[in-house]
């Protein structure tokens, strides 16, 4: 089957909600424990994680784990999620483009509050590829106009594991390191998502409106992630390595 013919797949609608206690784990998992009580922005993610909407794509498209990558993420917030309410998710894949190597799966997802308001709005767009390359090792960061505004500790296996617990997002190319391989890398690699909360811990919670992220390179074990921001009401974000090599490009829009 074409992978074309799945755009307008509707998934099944489901109920989530969520605890103080996730709160606290997910933000030690991404390394930012001085913000245990605030959620972090990529925490609607989880929504689609807990209803396994992301392991239904590898049914529907026939793919393996390593097949089905993570390529960009974006978030509209409507309103603060609070523990313990109960949303309803409304997902469906809303274009697939089939390209000569790979396709695009652009799936979105809407969280509503019990009285039926928007609460969140999410856009995943997914590269499926069912050849896999030699992973990117990354654009070179030149800093220009963006500051240094804080380096995160060395990426290791505990805290990908952590992180897969506290967050859903356990795809099994970032566990085992047999899955990875087949992939094209020399061990596992963290969760694109890992470091989208990295670069999440600069921004203001309670102003953030917007904030989308590209995935252009793995972040590798051990690596060193240094996070770069620029502007103000309007944020250009970067998560680099300590190599210089550009494994996230982001954005953020706060009020």
């Amino acid at each position: 089957m074409s992978l074309t013919a799945l755009a307008g797949y509707r998934f099944a609608e489901y109920q989530w909600s969520f605890e103080a206690e996730r709160v606290v784990a997910l933000n030690q998992a991404i390394g930012m424990p001085n913000r245990c009580n605030q959620p972090p922005p990529t925490l609607p993610y989880s929504a689609d994680m807990d209803q396994d909407v992301v392991k239904q794509l590898f049914t529907l498209t026939g793919l393996e784990a390593h097949q089905l990558l993570h390529g960009e993420q974006h978030f509209h917030y409507h309103q603060p999620l609070q523990p313990g309410r109960v949303y309803r998710s409304s997902a469906h894949l809303s274009e697939v483009i089939s390209k000569p190597r790979f396709s695009l799966l652009h799936k979105q997802t809407r969280l509503f509050a019990a009285d039926g308001s928007l609460a969140c709005e999410m856009l995943s767009l997914y590269v499926a590829l069912p050849e896999p390359g030699v992973p990117s090792v990354g654009p070179a960061f030149e800093a220009q106009d963006s500051l240094l505004a804080q380096t995160a500790t060395e990426i290791s296996r505990e805290q990908i594991r952590a992180f897969a617990s506290a967050s859903g997002d356990d795809n099994r190319v970032h566990l085992e390191p047999a899955l990875a391989h087949k992939a094209g890398h020399p061990d596992v690699f963290a969760q694109g998502m890992l470091g989208m909360g990295l670069l999440g811990s600069l921004l203001p919670g309670s102003r953030l409106r917007r904030f989308g992220v590209r995935f252009l390179s793995p972040i590798a074990l051990g690596d060193h992630p240094r996070l770069y921001q620029s502007g103000s009401t309007s944020r250009n974000l970067i998560l680099a390595n300590e190599n210089n090599r550009i494994r996230i490009r982001g954005y953020a829009e706060l009020d």
